[in-house]
């Protein structure tokens, strides 16, 4: 958990290592994505409005917003709070990448656990998926059911 000491504010988002080295890796390989990724996390870390939307199924589908929301239905049907971001992109499209997240209600606190290339289809057998599960799990975060 991050903490801003000046003013005492505790921010409840925070990057898991494997989520870090995903994004170290993304400035090397693609820096334009990797940096408005980066930025948009540390404007979450500031700002209420986007905290709060983290949580809202479908958020900015409609592109009114820059980036949308959604559950990560397969896994949350059994129980895991899992998330995902897509950024938007103008005229029309997305980043090539997502942000995947878990979100632990008692603490009030959401984890970034990975970011992937949109490609990913979010299969079970997928390494970036039993990566995102192992994470999940070390952190000690419950499941919904």
């Amino acid at each position: 958990m991050t903490r801003n000491t000046k003013f005492g504010i505790i921010v409840p988002l925070s990057l898991h290592p494997d989520a870090a080295q995903d994004l170290r890796d993304l400035m090397v390989a693609d820096p334009g994505p990797a940096g408005k990724i980066a930025a948009f996390l540390e404007q979450a870390k500031r700002d209420p409005k986007i905290i709060d939307s983290l949580l809202d199924h479908e958020f900015g589908k409609d592109r009114s917003e820059s980036y949308n929301v959604s559950k990560w239905l397969e896994f949350w049907k059994t129980g895991f709070n899992l998330w995902r971001l897509k950024f938007w992109t103008c005229p029309k499209g997305s980043l090539k990448y997502r942000v995947v997240y878990a979100y632990q209600p008692s603490s009030r606190h959401y984890h970034i656990l990975a970011i992937v290339h949109r490609d990913f289809n979010y299969e079970d057998d997928h390494e970036a998926t039993q990566r995102v599960l192992a994470a999940y799990r070390s952190l000690g975060i419950t499941t919904l059911h």
